[in-house]
């Protein structure tokens, strides 16, 4: 399976997480430091920082996991026992997933990249 690792971070400032980000050599690839989100490159890891507090009710918790695929989603769901397809109003087409210790995961679909 072909995924992609792309923590998702709920800060309460995003001026100073974006800053501190920064220091640690990131950059803003998508979003904006004065907006509800934004997506940085750090290192060889892309980060996601949104304003929006965590859904407890959904246990998403500060820090989430979230994962690109560029397999087709019905495929990896059924290899993963329990995931349920959902819609990310942002992100289109998601399953999510609870790790054995009950962790949120969330797999989002991505294009091919069409210049491998």
């Amino acid at each position: 399976m072909d995924l992609q690792l792309r923590p998702l971070v709920h800060v309460r400032d995003m001026t100073a997480s974006v800053a501190f980000y920064e220091h640690l050599g990131g950059e803003i690839i998508h979003g904006s430091r004065d907006g509800d989100w934004v997506l940085m490159q750090v290192g060889t890891t892309q980060i996601a920082l949104v304003t929006q507090p965590p859904d407890a009710g959904r246990g998403e918790g500060t820090v989430e996991l979230n994962f690109g695929a560029f397999a087709p989603l019905d495929e990896l769901r059924r290899h993963l026992r329990g995931a349920e397809p959902a819609r990310h109003p942002d992100l289109g087409p998601q399953l999510q997933v609870r790790s054995p210790d009950g962790l949120l995961i969330k797999i989002t679909q991505l294009e091919p990249d069409p210049y491998p």
